[in-house]
C-alpha cells in the first residue's frame, strides 16, 4: 500500500492535482455500524489486505476522481439503493464483492457507464446461511451444504449460475412434497448473481439453485421470503424466516465476525470470495 501511495503522490505532483474525498458506499452489515465498518476495513489492510489500482495511468482521466486520502463511507440496506445513489451523484463509488462487480460490469451498457478503478485482495470472505440458535433446520441444512461441497454439486452450480451468468439468470424450479413441512428462507437479491431476484420479484441464480437442491435432498418445501440486505438479521429474529441467504465472515486475518449478531449461527460456508472491487462512474469517455 505504501508503494501505491508513493506512486499516486508522484502522479499527483506531476499532474498538479489535489487529493479529494470520495464518498464510498457499501452494503450494511448486521453486526457493525458504519463507523465500525471503516475501522474494520482499516484493520483489514493492516492485517494483510492489499489494494491494487486497476491499470492507473495519468492519461486515463476516468480514474482521476478516485484518488483519495481517506474515503467517507456510507452504508446502504440494498444494492439497488446504492446504485441509485451512485447514479444520482450522492456517492462517488461502491465497494462490492468481486463477483458482484464483475456481474454489474457485464450488464449491457454498464462498461461504458462505470469503471472498476481499484481491487482489494488478501482477505477471504466466506458466504454462509444464517439461522437463529436452536432452529431445528440449522443442522439438516448444514449437513446438506457439507455433502454438496464434498460431492462437488456446489462447484457445478457455481459454473452454471455464477461463471456463466448473464443479464437474465434462468428461473429455478422447486419440487413439491405434499406431505412435507415448509421452511421459510429469505433471499435479498443484493449480491447478484449469487443472491439474485429478477425485476418481477422471482428469485433466481446460485443461491436459489442451491436451495432447490437442498430442498430435494431433505424432501421439504420452501417458501422464499424477500428481504433487503440490511434486514437479514431482523427477518430471523422476528421469525419471518427460518434461514437467510447470505451472511459473510472471514477467517484469513483472525478478526471478529463482522456480519453476525447475538443469537445467530452460521452453516458451513458454501462460497468463498477473496476480491473486493471498487466501482465508480466513468466521468470521461
Amino acid at each position: 500500500m505504501k508503494k501505491i501511495l508513493i506512486s499516486v503522490l508522484f502522479l499527483l505532483a506531476v499532474a498538479g492535482t489535489a487529493f479529494a474525498v470520495v464518498r464510498e458506499g457499501h452494503l450494511a452489515y448486521s453486526g457493525m455500524s458504519n463507523e465500525e465498518y471503516f475501522k474494520f476495513m482499516s484493520e483489514a489492510f493492516n492485517n494483510g489486505d492489499d489494494y491494487v489500482w486497476n491499470d492507473y495511468k495519468i492519461d486515463r482521466p476516468e480514474y482521476a476522481p478516485y484518488l483519495v486520502s481517506v474515503p467517507e463511507t456510507q452504508e446502504f440496506d440494498s444494492l439497488a439503493e446504492m446504485i441509485m445513489a451512485l447514479d444520482a451523484g450522492k456517492i462517488d463509488s461502491m465497494e462490492l464483492a468481486g463477483f458482484v462487480g464483475e456481474y454489474i460490469l457485464r450488464l449491457k451498457g454498464n462498461s461504458e457507464k462505470y469503471v472498476a478503478y481499484m481491487f482489494s485482495t488478501g482477505v477471504t470472505y466466506y458466504l454462509s446461511m444464517g439461522f437463529m440458535e436452536g432452529n431445528k433446520w440449522f443442522e439438516p441444512f448444514n449437513e446438506a451444504i457439507k455433502a454438496m461441497t464434498k460431492d462437488r454439486t456446489l462447484l457445478f452450480l457455481k459454473a452454471r449460475y455464477v461463471m456463466d451468468a448473464d443479464e437474465n439468470p434462468e428461473p429455478v424450479k422447486f419440487e413439491n412434497f405434499p406431505d412435507s413441512e415448509t421452511v421459510k428462507i429469505a433471499v435479498t437479491g443484493d449480491m447478484p448473481p449469487i443472491d439474485y431476484v429478477a425485476a418481477d420479484g422471482t428469485p433466481a441464480g446460485f443461491n436459489t439453485a442451491m436451495l432447490a437442491e437442498i430442498a430435494k435432498r431433505l424432501k421439504i418445501n420452501v417458501e422464499l421470503v424477500s428481504v433487503s440486505y440490511g434486514a437479514r438479521a431482523a427477518a430471523l429474529a422476528s421469525g419471518r424466516a427460518d434461514g437467510v441467504f447470505l451472511f459473510s465472515f472471514e477467517k484469513t486475518t483472525g478478526m471478529k465476525n463482522y456480519d453476525v449478531t447475538a443469537g445467530l449461527t452460521l452453516t458451513e460456508p458454501y462460497y468463498a470470495e477473496d476480491v473486493l472491487v471498487y466501482i465508480g462512474k466513468k466521468l470521461h469517455k
